[in-house]
């Protein structure tokens, strides 16, 4: 009963990841390979268990889930590197804007 919407949700996932592959291609491509994936794991969830068996976690659910708890790690240190880089950008930016007030008009000319 709820596999079907939640293949549903994965494959709008999946087409809205390609979707931004102009924008960040290695988003665009990982992002619908990793929904295939969940779509055929909530089809099929004995593959979970028996990838789970072959690399020596208990269940599949679990392997599944230190998974996710491994990219969710990822991505948030990527947003927290590109927050931080963008910062520090402002940063410079308003500096600049500052020493560029403070000396005035460009030809001397005084508004």
């Amino acid at each position: 009963m709820i596999k079907l919407p939640l293949v549903a949700l994965l494959l709008c996932c999946a087409l809205y990841g390609w979707r931004q592959r102009a924008l960040s291609p290695l988003v665009g491509f990982l992002t619908p390979l990793t929904c295939l994936i969940g779509s055929a794991l909530v089809i099929k969830p004995e593959w979970s268990s028996a990838a789970a068996k072959m690399l020596g976690v208990g269940r599949g659910v679990d392997l599944i889930l230190y998974i996710w708890t491994a990219i969710s790690i990822l991505i948030l240190a990527n947003i927290h590197f590109r927050l931080r880089a963008q910062h520090g950008m402002i940063t410079l930016l308003a500096r600049e804007i500052a020493i560029l007030e403070a000396r005035g008009p460009p030809n001397g000319d005084q508004a």
